[in-house]
């Protein structure tokens, strides 16, 4: 069984790390996301990492370079709400879950009725759709305790110690 602290690391902070690594260094330089930070110095940092990996880039399948990360997100995104409100009440795990779940597609779909600017990719669909799939499993069958939930790692005893 998890703790929650390994549960954040490997089901939200591990996945989102992987994404932006494929993003940012496997993924063409003249993505949107590289306009919006062109004048910082991170920019140049990755411009510079681009250049070691770029060539590495056309060994990864296409779905790998550019459904992945995307679903990396989604299950990051989607593992974050079931953990963050674990012990907290339906509706708003259902909420934030439907939120995820309608930008998550909805996104895509704008894309394809060109109301969202980008290309609309059936893969992006089938990939997220798998990711939320498989952070809804990993929650029933690889549950952390409800003793780890958040509500009380930051509870804490009469004498200010944690519970």
């Amino acid at each position: 069984m998890f703790s929650i602290n390994k549960a954040y690391t490997t089901r939200v902070l591990l996945p989102v790390f992987l994404g932006a690594v494929i993003y940012c260094l496997l993924r063409d330089p003249s993505v949107i996301i590289f306009k919006l930070i062109k004048s910082s110095t991170v920019y140049s940092f990755i411009l510079s990492l681009q250049q070691i990996s770029m060539p590495v880039s056309e060994l990864f399948p296409r779905w790998f370079l550019y459904s992945l990360p995307d679903a990396l997100w989604c299950y990051a995104c989607v593992s974050l709400i079931l953990i963050y409100w674990r012990e907290g009440p339906l509706f708003f795990k259902a909420f934030w879950l439907s939120v995820v779940i309608t930008l998550s597609f909805g996104f895509e779909v704008g894309q394809l009725l060109n109301i969202v600017p980008g290309t609309f990719c059936a893969y992006d669909l089938l990939f997220s759709a798998a990711a939320i799939a498989l952070a809804l499993s990993h929650e029933v069958f690889h549950k952390t305790p409800s003793k780890t939930g958040l509500g009380n790692t930051l509870a804490t005893d009469s004498s200010g110690a944690p519970v």
